[in-house]
């Protein structure tokens, strides 16, 4: 939560206030993915461990040639496959979780 106010405005940093959402092992927690969000440090013996799941439309197109994620010298993170920009968002690391015409499929096999 620190880190957010280094790259605030003023008048942000003045408005700024975050609201906890408490949870307890084993919930989570769902939001956008523009929302944004945090923790403070983990001031326990015991790690923390989180996954992030990103979904979006079939069709996206990557918009860089960089990497998806976060560069390989930072060890926290997996790089996803990179996507040429202007490609299709697809692959190992960008699967199809949901297609619309599997419902159609499932209605004509009744």
């Amino acid at each position: 939560m620190e880190g957010i106010k280094t790259i605030l405005t003023k008048e942000e940093l003045e408005n700024f206030q975050p609201r906890p959402a408490l949870l307890k092992k084993g919930e989570a927690s769902f939001h956008h993915s523009m929302t944004v969000h945090g923790s403070y440090a983990n001031t326990t013996e015991h790690p923390r461990r989180a996954a992030v799941l990103n979904y979006f439309a079939d069709g996206v197109i990557s918009n860089t040639d960089g990497p998806m994620l976060f560069p390989k010298e930072d060890q926290r993170f997996h790089v996803a496959a990179n996507i040429p920009k202007g490609q299709k968002m697809d692959g190992q690391f960008y699967p199809l979780v949901f297609d619309p015409k599997w419902l159609q499929h499932d209605r004509d096999n009744k």
